[in-house]
């Protein structure tokens, strides 16, 4: 079973164009044949330099600017590159080797957090422009609603998918599309508060179609354990990483973007 990379890349400023190419840099360093798709989000060009000269690695310029973490998924289902995918941000550096040629269940989130009620009405609408979006809705209302102090029942737990990143297989992603058609979401994902939503929308989709999330949820664990949480920014992790000091396998760094 073939894999590779696909990484969703933003470049706005000489200090963002550094993270696609710190990232491409480390996944060469621990993969060196494997293909990697950068999807770019809107970049401005002006910005945007690679360092080294990279090979096997292909620019998609996406034709739906702003779309963001959704656009992995929607060239992965158009182009069919590999059997599995890792998604990632541009934002996002690997510090170890990982087997994924081993893995054999269909989706696994790289970092998932606790479904909570963050503006309903939105993930509502979004989840409406779904096909089979009956169930869809009635998980998302009982998760924001019914909450106690016992939780909900285990059959309506699930959990957001961290920045949509994720491993996934391709047939698994074409029967979400065959079911859901998960590509309309393209009109209805525009902006940072969409994005948001998306992360709850497809960790609920996830768990609904593989239902042993429930009890495995994530590669790398709660994003809320993750070092310095939403606070780790690029200049903190250059320094740790000169000082050898890089706190896991795979690295996140947060940015206004």
């Amino acid at each position: 079973m073939t894999f590779g990379f696909i990484i969703t890349r933003h470049v706005n400023s000489e200090a963002t164009n550094k993270y696609w190419n710190q990232n491409v840099k480390l996944i060469r360093q621990f993969y060196p044949f494997r293909q990697i798709k950068i999807i770019d989000d809107n970049s401005n060009y002006s910005f945007v330099k690679a360092e080294f000269d990279y090979k096997n690695v292909e620019v998609i310029q996406s034709e739906y600017p702003g779309r963001g973490e959704l656009l992995p998924y929607i060239y992965f289902l158009k182009f069919k590159w590999f059997d599995n995918a890792i998604i990632t941000h541009d934002s996002v550096f690997i510090h170890s080797h990982i087997p994924f040629e081993t893995f054999t269940f269909p989706v696994m989130p790289l970092w998932h957090h606790t479904y909570d009620n963050e503006n309903l009405p939105n993930l509502l609408r979004i989840a409406s422009k779904l096909k089979n979006n009956g169930p869809i809705k009635n998980r998302l209302t009982k998760g924001a609603t019914n909450l106690s102090p016992l939780g909900l029942n285990d059959n309506e737990k699930f959990k957001l998918c961290f920045g949509v990143q994720s491993y996934i297989n391709l047939n698994f992603l074409i029967n979400l599309e065959n079911k859901y058609a998960i590509t309309k979401l393209v009109d209805v994902i525009q902006c940072r508060t969409d994005r948001c939503g998306l992360e709850r929308i497809m960790g609920l989709l996830f768990c609904q179609e593989y239902p042993d999330l429930k009890n495995t949820k994530s590669l790398f664990g709660s994003i809320f354990k993750h070092h310095k949480t939403f606070n780790y920014n690029y200049d903190k992790y250059i320094s740790d990483f000169a000082d050898k000091k890089v706190p896991h396998k795979f690295v996140k760094v947060w940015t206004g973007r």
